[in-house]
């Protein structure tokens, strides 16, 4: 191979690129090249450069950005640069692609690629095209000449708040799709995230490898590139292989949203109960996802903790996480029987027991404050009451009660996050009555009625008697109060404002006087 150094005033040297034509057109395919700091070959790649094997060797932030500065393909091919390549270059830490086309055995015509720092400009893209090679080298010196400029920029980004980019997919109609993306946007709020740009798709159906289309996924890369965003978030849970094959495509964080609900479950976390129904789900999670971790992983581990000096450090962790679900489940198991007790000493003293469920953000916290004077915290925050708590209370002068404030419900609640929080839905199932807390000034309410209906089957709860609370009807106008009350002839409150709390009350001590009458009835 060609061993001569390239100078630091040249792009590409006439000698380099005679050698580099001869060999293309004897291979006939594709030769990509990265070219160091120093003017020497560091890597050489035959084909398409979005398909190389290891892409972490062309990812961002795997050495000093300065290490190698350019990257150089030659191809015979007629077209510019395509989205790939745009993306490879997005991802990798050159400070420009070089691209040879050979329109015949005499002539190069040389497209340079390489990214915008000015702020204010709408592209993102610089590209230049030249016919002469002496052109090239000098009226471009300056596309890679600010390399301090870009380690700084780099350096200033990892300082600074988390920018994610969201993309949402949908396969039913469009108003859900929005729907998602908003619930989505609200959660990642909720971890003091800045949203800075967001896609949607609506598709017959998912794509099996990358969830959105190829083309779009290509195009979300850009933009979100563009934006300045560290992560991207799904609004769909993505299976392990294809969060696998999005983070082969991008340097940024991949994840999606059952990871972002158990990040806002870890940090609204208060008892050691919470703590340890929050790390049995992230590890279940974690689990079959190992596999994309990258090299870390897949170097061979020994010592103490190995089976042997040729287990790799994939297999150690993943008998560790084997290991610690075992001992957190047999933890839960013990909590769970704590639980048990607590409610058998309860049952014994004939108490009725209800507790508040809904979705999340219903305000069933501030309700419960009101029904029982207690402090319980409230927040407008998604998932900011993750621990049962129990009240007693008299609904009225001569009916006391046992009433439970529990975890809010969401859409698609990931399986693993019901099966880890058994202590609370164990809760749900000792109550005598359900009270369904409804958010009256959300649009698509009677989405979230189903979507909690819906996780009350999947819990094996639907049989449970309840009743549904309209509340916040301070936030809407006459006549969608009207429309509440006469569809479903519920009573409606507003916790904040302290309206409606007597027609509540009074429509549970109706069925608390019912439910006693008629077990007097059946011990009779």
């Amino acid at each position: 191979m060609f061993r001569k150094r390239i100078a630091n005033q040249a792009i590409i040297s006439k000698e380099f690129l005679s050698y580099l034509s001869n060999a293309h057109d004897i291979i006939g395919r594709n030769i990509n090249l990265v070219i160091n700091h120093r003017g020497k070959v560091d890597l050489i790649y035959i084909g398409e450069i979005w398909e190389v094997e290891d892409y972490t060797v062309l990812k961002f932030g795997e050495k000093d950005i300065g290490n190698s500065k350019r990257l150089i393909t030659i191809s015979n091919r007629k077209n510019e640069f395509q989205k790939n390549e745009k993306v490879s270059l997005i991802n990798s830490k050159f400070l420009n692609y070089l691209l040879i086309r050979r329109a015949s055995m005499d002539k190069n015509i040389f497209s340079l690629c390489y990214k915008n720092n000015d702020a204010k400009s709408n592209d993102f893209w610089n590209i230049q095209d030249f016919n002469d090679i002496n052109m090239l080298n000098e009226e471009s010196l300056w596309a890679f000449s600010e390399k301090s400029t870009l380690k700084k920029k780099a350096s200033k980004l990892r300082k600074m708040k988390e920018k994610i980019y969201l993309v949402g997919v949908g396969t039913s109609n469009k108003k859900e799709l929005t729907n998602s993306m908003d619930e989505l946007r609200e959660l990642s709020k909720s971890l003091n995230k800045e949203v800075v740009g967001s896609s949607s798709q609506l598709r017959k159906s998912h794509d099996t490898k990358t969830l959105v289309g190829k083309g779009f996924l290509l195009d979300i890369l850009l933009e979100a590139e563009y934006l300045g965003a560290h992560k991207i978030i799904f609004n769909k849970e993505l299976l392990p292989f294809q969060s696998k094959e999005v983070s082969k495509l991008t340097y940024m964080e991949v994840s999606d949203r059952t990871e972002l609900i158990l990040e806002i479950f870890k940090k609204n976390a208060q008892s050691k109960e919470a703590h340890v129904q929050i790390e049995l789900a992230r590890l279940k999670y974690e689990l079959p996802r190992i596999a994309g971790s990258g090299k870390n992983f897949s170097q061979i581990g020994g010592g103490i903790s190995s089976k042997g000096p040729g287990e790799k450090k994939i297999e150690q962790r993943r008998r560790y996480l084997r290991k610690r679900i075992n001992l957190l489940e047999k933890q839960i198991n013990a909590l769970s029987y704590r639980r048990k007790q607590n409610r058998s000493k309860r049952e014994k003293n004939e108490i009725f027991s209800a507790t508040l469920i809904g979705y999340t953000c219903a305000g069933k916290s501030t309700l419960f404050n009101k029904l029982t004077k207690s402090s319980v915290i409230e927040s407008t925050k998604p998932f900011s009451t993750l621990n049962p708590t129990t009240r007693k209370t008299y609904i009225s002068n001569e009916t006391e009660i046992l009433l439970s404030d529990t975890v809010g419900f969401i859409t698609d609640l990931p399986e693993d996050l019901i099966s880890s929080f058994r202590a609370t839905l164990e809760e749900i199932n000792q109550s005598d009555l359900l009270i369904h807390i409804v958010d009256s000034a959300e649009e698509n309410f009677e989405e979230k009625i189903m979507s909690v209906e819906d996780t009350l089957i999947r819990t094996k709860l639907i049989d449970h008697k309840r009743i549904i609370i309209f509340n916040k009807i301070d936030l809407i106008n006459d006549e969608n109060l009207l429309y509440l009350r006469e569809k479903f002839q519920q009573p409606c409150v507003s916790s904040l404002k302290n309206t409606g709390i007597q027609d509540a009350r009074r429509e549970i001590e109706r069925i608390v006087k019912s439910s006693l009458k008629n077990q007097k009835v059946v011990n009779l």
